[in-house]
């Protein structure tokens, strides 16, 4: 075969999520790479399909020969939202043509993704640990400059303009410290999990940036190791490769019985200098079983 699809970090992808207060109809996003190991450039497109989804078809356009595109699909996928846990396995197909016009099909690649919707109340979950921020603090979560902040940034606090759980959220602020710089930097904290056979984060985070300010991408590391990656690689395109000003959940296994620093890293490019970007987290939870 002459093409290849990867979804996420890890392959085989599957992806968890908590169904609690979700919206209904949820929504899939998730990131792929195609690959074209053709000899010759070809236009790429991905759809899937399951019989309780319903899914978009996305035209990745020209891949040259040998090359690969990495792309956000955001809300590619939708269904109603289940009543209980519920585990599934989606069909994505990509496909690459010769011509423009997507009409003369050269190639089909097929790949299955698991997906498993949790009920963390429903009883079977032990909730280990809750960061809802609702005592007026940070609860134990840092921050830290990766690059292109401006000095005494990133900062941390406290904030009630975006919240799940009222009063308070989560809020790191960066400050670009010129233009056309890789701007990054990490929300962490560092957590012992319980001595269980399935230990997860539940992660909600939402993004948002001041004119000028692009975000390109947002990664979940354990002990530094990317687990999530959401978005493209830097670049000086004036493009957001994420949603913006939208709370997006991510729900991560985590090894039991370890110290594990969980790292949220928001990265943007800066096309003005001293404009600030914001990463809010509310209601940050590890949950086990």
């Amino acid at each position: 075969m002459s093409i290849d699809l990867k979804v996420g970090q890890i392959d085989p992808p599957s992806i968890i999520t908590d169904i609690i207060n979700l919206p209904d109809p949820v929504k899939l996003g998730i990131t792929i790479t195609a690959y074209n190991y053709d000899g010759v450039g070809l236009y790429f497109k991905i759809d899937g399909y399951n019989a309780a989804w319903t899914f978009g078809t996305v035209n990745l356009g020209l891949i040259g020969a040998g090359g690969n595109l990495q792309q956000n699909l955001d809300q590619f996928g939708s269904r109603a939202r289940p009543a209980a846990e519920t585990a599934e396995t989606i069909t994505l197909r990509l496909r690459a043509y010769t011509d423009a016009g997507y009409l003369n099909l050269k190639w089909t690649y097929l790949k299955t993704l698991d997906v498993l919707f949790i009920k963390s109340d429903d009883g079977s979950w032990i909730q280990d640990f809750l960061n809802n921020f609702d005592d007026g603090t940070v609860q134990g979560w840092a921050v830290a400059n990766e690059s292109g902040n401006d000095a005494g940034f990133p900062t941390i606090g406290v904030a009630n303009d975006f919240v799940l759980s009222p009063p308070w959220s989560c809020k790191m602020t960066q400050r670009a410290a010129g233009i056309n710089l890789n701007l990054r930097a990490r929300l962490w904290k560092l957590f012992n999990t319980p001595n269980r056979s399935t230990v997860l984060a539940l992660i909600d985070i939402r993004n948002s940036r001041a004119a000028n300010l692009y975000v390109k991408y947002i990664q979940i590391q354990l002990d530094g190791t990317v687990n999530v990656y959401l978005g493209k690689p830097w670049d000086t395109a004036v493009s957001d490769y994420l949603p913006i000003d939208r709370w997006t959940r991510i729900v991560v296994p985590l090894p039991g019985n370890s110290a594990v620093t969980i790292r949220i890293v928001h990265c943007l490019l800066t096309k003005a200098a001293t404009i600030d970007a914001q990463l809010w987290l509310d209601d940050f939870k590890i949950i086990s079983k």
